[in-house]
């Protein structure tokens, strides 16, 4: 495929096309995240007004590291300052992740076509592919200070070779965003 990746057009939208494989396997890892994303036992708050405004008072920080990654702290020193943040912001937060999420995976290519993603989105397109290239990333136990650092033979690594390939589709989006 001559024109993988994205490319922006003149009237601002961007071309998206990828490989058949490659649009079955980021369908996969974001459909992994917003399972994540999904509470398993969503306690519907009885305070009306808590509920309008999405307090959650079972809020608790994340155990899986890759939820963390996605959910973090947002006060790393002051674990009831963080705790109290996170009550108020990780249902909305997990609503937005997953919203978007969905937004892509209803939008993404079929096999061998492309898509046109219009400017109202990018910002959707490119949240959703951070966030399934973080928790790739911390899973496989990458982090930003050794991104650069991946020596020939980790790069046999096929869930390293995914994060390469998700960390240039982030970049392409980007660049293209930006031009």
């Amino acid at each position: 495929m001559e024109n993988r990746g994205f490319k922006k057009q003149a009237n601002g939208e961007i071309k998206f096309e990828i490989e058949p494989l490659e649009i079955a396997l980021l369908t996969s890892m974001i459909e992994q995240v917003v399972a994540l994303l999904t509470p398993l036992n969503v306690e519907e708050n009885q305070d009306p007004l808590a509920q309008m405004v999405g307090i959650d008072d079972n809020a608790k920080k994340p155990d899986d590291d890759v939820l963390l990654r996605l959910l973090p702290d947002a006060y790393q020193n002051d674990k009831k300052a963080s705790q109290e943040f996170r009550r108020f912001t990780e249902r909305s937060l997990r609503e937005i992740k997953t919203k978007r999420a969905n937004l892509v995976l209803e939008n993404l290519p079929e096999p061998d076509q492309a898509i046109l993603i219009k400017p109202k989105d990018f910002e959707a397109w490119l949240t959703v592919l951070n966030d399934v290239r973080l928790a790739l990333g911390t899973r496989v136990g990458i982090d930003e200070t050794d991104e650069e650092d991946l020596t020939e033979e980790e790069e046999t690594d096929h869930a390293k070779e995914i994060y390469s390939w998700l960390t240039w589709l982030q970049s392409n989006l980007l660049e293209e965003i930006s031009s």
